[in-house]
């Protein structure tokens, strides 16, 4: 029996961020390959038996009910590494899977939700493109590179996703990328701006809610992640407003790259890989982004300590960013989510 298996979710176009390769290679990372096993749902009907203590079932799936009995496991764990904000346990799914689980993880988890499961958090993909950026510039400065200039104030480089329709109106949908970029635009003049938005493809509702939203597009086809990044070690502070999930990529880049990050409010937002949230400053939905930029900027001047504190706390778990068994705390935490897990 295998201690791990993880089942694919049934996205057709999903990449390995969502569909359960991130887990399975997470899980490789930690109890080595030969006690993990990744397969599809369509696996499932063959003639190859499947068993593992722990079977992570990804949603949305389209398992069948004899396919589930072919299965066995000690423990079952639904997983969803969608950004939806709902759970993906629709009515049939509940009907074959709610006796034999109360578990379901996602990449983050908000205190607000009241859904009837034991809620826990997923690891999210890692990109080697960090880590090769990470040791370059541990590098630079072992070789007595100063520490980066920050010639920028604020940086943000992201596409208008996360309309979401407003209580009060409905038909009216609110972007907080949009509107803090606009504000920046607008009554920012003051501040030094790397970035903007990309990709204008913009949601109908927005034009109709903000008007006409050239001025915060940059012309540029594509950005590489280098430059990108570059732009994130040469600012002093990082924006991360939320898009169709509260939590971005650009949290642990930012840190990484030494600035002070500015966030949609994430103090009730848990993730696999804890944030240092004391050291971040928070923006309420629908609160102005500048106050927290100009407090920003002046907790970096006060406390110049604050970006390497910051690095040092994602480095308790993470291994110059990537997943490593350097740090087994953190498979530790993931383990204590699960179901009859005894440390």
């Amino acid at each position: 029996m295998k201690k791990f298996l993880v089942i694919k979710s049934c996205i057709p176009t999903a990449g390995r961020g969502v569909n359960g390769r991130t887990l399975y290679e997470f899980l490789k990372t930690y109890a080595g390959r030969r006690d993990v096993q990744c397969c599809d749902v369509d696996d499932l009907g063959s003639a190859a038996s499947f068993s593992a203590e722990y079977v992570f079932l990804g949603l949305p799936s389209k398992i069948r009910a004899g396919q589930l009995a072919r299965l066995r496991y000690r423990h079952l764990v639904l997983f969803d590494l969608t950004d939806d904000h709902h759970l993906l346990w629709d009515e049939r799914a509940q009907a074959l899977l709610r006796n034999e689980t109360k578990t379901y993880l996602k990449a983050w988890c908000d205190e607000r939700w009241n859904y009837p499961l034991h809620m826990g958090v997923l690891p999210i993909r890692r990109h080697g493109r960090l880590r090769a950026a990470i040791d370059l510039e541990r590098l630079r400065r072992c070789l007595g590179g100063k520490a980066r200039q920050r010639k920028h104030d604020v940086m943000f480089l992201g596409g208008p996703t996360g309309t979401r329709p407003l209580p009060e109106a409905p038909t009216q949908v609110s972007n907080q990328r949009v509107e803090w970029m606009l504000e920046l635009k607008r009554q920012g003049a003051h501040l030094k701006l790397w970035g903007g938005m990309v990709n204008h493809n913009v949601h109908p509702g927005l034009v109709k809610q903000y008007g006409d939203l050239s001025e915060i597009f940059i012309q540029n086809k594509r950005t590489s992640f280098w430059k990108y990044y570059q732009a994130m070690q040469q600012s002093a502070v990082a924006l991360t407003p939320e898009g169709v999930a509260p939590w971005t990529y650009r949290h642990y880049e930012a840190i990484y790259a030494g600035a002070l990050v500015v966030t949609s409010d994430f103090r009730r937002i848990r993730m696999l890989v804890p944030l240092p949230v004391d050291n971040m400053v928070h923006v309420e939905s629908g609160q102005p982004l500048l106050p927290a930029v100009e407090r920003a900027l002046a907790l970096r001047r006060e406390h110049p300590e604050l970006p390497e504190e910051n690095i040092r706390f994602l480095e308790r778990h993470l291994h110059h960013g990537m997943y490593s068994r350097k740090r087994p705390e953190l498979f530790e935490r993931f383990l204590a989510q699960l179901p009859g897990y005894a440390a």
